[in-house]
């Protein structure tokens, strides 16, 4: 059967009730959904608003109620009612919100109700919307609308009262998702010429600020601003970490928040924030849009102008994450050097208690051979800085050697070499039996060094040893860029002041310690001058210090 001449189409239309589901879509948490009708209230008034949002768990339904001018019967009808209708203020030629026409049935992207009851002028209006009627055979051409009240005489003052009913979702609606959308994105535009007073749950919610500590523009270069025209970027630094939705740039136009440019997943990004104002973004007559109606937040790829603004917004960006990432860098090392400057005491102190108690054998044993000890005697020797010379404490033989003992071939007093031009040479080692020679010890005249050891962690190299001593200062330098001490770090993740990183550490000073306290016994005639005497001597040391090292906290991980 031909159809009737009156069925033809002349042209494409649109499902009504299925486009109107698919731009819900675009508001699918509670925070852009109610954000829209904020700026509404915000957008659409003679004077300075007060709204009021009221989250109803138990019913699951959400309320904005404004004081701004409300909708007379035409306006509903002709603006309210018709989906990517050009908005009032456009329509006059006055630049504000409202490119796209959707965020009238926002609502309906988490509710399955949209209810809304206006006054203007003393009239009250009043009907719903339901996402039910929209899968009806009936909403092929339109959405039913379902009238509560038409142009009632009222008393009552302007204003406008949104109602979301029957939340879609199973949970709790997020009031915090409200919250932090209107805070962080709504009260953040500057295109309405009134302030705004609005109330969450009854708080009063401000414009969220995030401190920071400095901030920086830039403003792009002569081959930039043929793409995207004048712009400012404004880079702050915050004082805290941010979060997920604040780590980026937003980006505005004429006062209108229009996307978000997210930083880069690296270190230090999740500290910069900022704003980049852009005006020719929303010039509606580029040949590629830089947006879509998706309200997603994002600029399109497919636009070179939305592209070099991105790339000038993200290389600047960067360009402050490195020099913060190469501060902290700066920061994380002075304060390595400082916590190894610490722990290098710690090990100083250990040795150095230890140091002590093998000078106190030495003075016992110098004691025993004089008889006594004068502790007011400025001679008191210390380990390491007392050789044998010509005297009358005890019996000596005379070897070879170039000690300086004060032996000469030439007539003396006994005494042998108290002048300190002298250039007596030879060695004399001390026997217990009798001899026609006699000697004593002698404290050497060097500088004096604090008597005991300094401990310093350095990069000394990866081909010099894991520790060295250095014999002028009494300094152990433990070197940080020996292949396994460095290994031990790495093991550590970096953390030179763990435990797993100080044991290696603790266990290379007392080598080196170990090797130090031999030679200077061997200096102090408290060990024979053999080879063998001084492996003993150093095992020994080794082995006392790792049984004290073991009694430390630097087994406790």
């Amino acid at each position: 059967m031909r159809l009737n001449e009156s069925t033809h189409k002349t042209g494409m239309t649109v499902h009504a009730g299925r486009a109107l589901l698919e731009e819900t879509k675009r508001f699918s948490n509670e925070g852009k959904a109610v954000g829209e009708y904020v700026k509404n209230s915000w957008q659409y008034t003679d004077h300075e608003p007060t709204v009021e949002i009221t989250i109803d768990q138990e019913n699951k339904s959400i309320q904005i109620k404004d004081n701004s001018r409300g909708m007379d019967l035409e306006t509903i009808e002709r603006r309210f009612l018709v989906l990517h209708q050009e908005n009032i203020e456009r329509a006059k030629g006055k630049h504000g919100r409202g490119e796209y026409g959707t965020g009238k049935i926002a609502g309906l992207g988490i509710g399955e109700i949209l209810n809304v009851r206006t006054v203007h002028n003393g009239k009250l209006n009043m009907f719903e919307i339901h996402r039910a009627d929209c899968l009806k055979d009936k909403s092929e051409k339109e959405v039913l609308v379902r009238w509560k009240e038409k142009s009632k005489q009222t008393k009552e003052k302007n204003g406008t009262i949104i109602k979301i009913l029957k939340f879609r979702q199973k949970r709790s609606i997020r009031v915090n998702n409200i919250k932090d959308f209107l805070q962080g994105k709504t009260l953040t535009e500057t295109v309405y010429d009134h302030k705004i007073n609005l109330y969450l749950q009854e708080a009063k919610l401000e414009k969220k600020e995030i401190p920071f500590s400095r901030s920086k523009t830039i403003k792009p270069n002569n081959e930039q601003k043929e793409f995207f025209g004048d712009a400012t970027l404004i880079i702050k630094i915050a004082d805290k970490r941010l979060g997920e939705d604040e780590k980026g740039i937003k980006v505005f136009s004429k006062g209108i928040y229009k996307a978000f440019v997210k930083n880069p997943p690296a270190r230090q990004s999740e500290f910069i924030f900022g704003d980049c104002i852009c005006d020719k973004i929303t010039d509606e007559t580029l040949e590629v849009p830089i947006f879509d109606s998706s309200r997603r937040e994002v600029m399109s790829e497919d636009s070179p102008i939305a592209q070099k603004l991105t790339e000038f917004i993200s290389y600047n960006v960067d360009v402050l994450r490195k020099e913060l990432e190469k501060e902290d860098n700066d920061r994380r090392k002075k304060e390595k050097d400082e916590d190894l400057r610490k722990e290098a005491d710690k090990i100083k102190e250990f040795l150095n208690k230890a140091f002590r108690e093998q000078e106190l054998e030495l003075q016992k044993r110098t004691a025993k051979a004089r008889g006594t000890i004068d502790q007011k005697d400025n001679l008191v020797p210390e380990l390491g800085e007392t050789k044998i010379v010509v005297g009358k404490d005890f019996n000596v033989n005379i070897v070879e050697g170039d000690e300086g003992a004060n032996i000469y071939d030439g007539p003396g007093d006994g005494e042998g070499g108290d002048d300190e031009g002298s250039k007596g040479k030879g060695k004399l080692e001390k026997i217990p039996e009798s001899t026609e020679n006699t000697g004593k010890e002698k404290k050497s005249k060097r500088k004096k060094t604090g008597g005991g050891f300094n401990i310093e962690f350095k990069d000394i190299g990866i081909e010099d040893h894991r520790a060295k001593y250095v014999d002028e200062t009494r300094t152990i330098y433990i070197n940080t860029s020996h292949p396994f001490i460095a290994k031990i770090e790495k093991m550590a993740g970096g953390e030179r002041i763990s435990t797993k990183f100080m044991r290696p550490a603790y266990e290379a000073a007392a080598f080196e310690f170990a090797a130090a306290v031999t030679t200077k016994k061997g200096q102090s005639n408290l060990i024979d001058d053999t080879l063998a005497d001084g492996v003993i001597e150093m095992q020994e040391r080794v082995d006392d210090l790792l049984r004290k090292i073991s009694t430390l906290n630097l087994f406790d991980d």
